[in-house]
């Protein structure tokens, strides 16, 4: 869910937020939050998505 609310409610890089929650590699972070959520973390962001709410 803070993934969520990051990628939507501020204006941070994918790899910024990945970093903030404490993953080292945003690739990985990107591969897991995929799996969760069903969709990339760019397209959450850019998208009318709202999976995690």
């Amino acid at each position: 869910q803070e993934a969520c609310k990051l990628l939507k409610a501020t204006d941070m890089y994918i790899y910024e937020v990945s970093s903030e929650l404490g993953y080292e590699d945003q690739y990985y972070f990107s591969r897991i939050f995929k799996k969760v959520v069903g969709v990339s973390p760019r397209d959450y962001k850019n998208g009318d998505y709202f999976y995690c709410e």
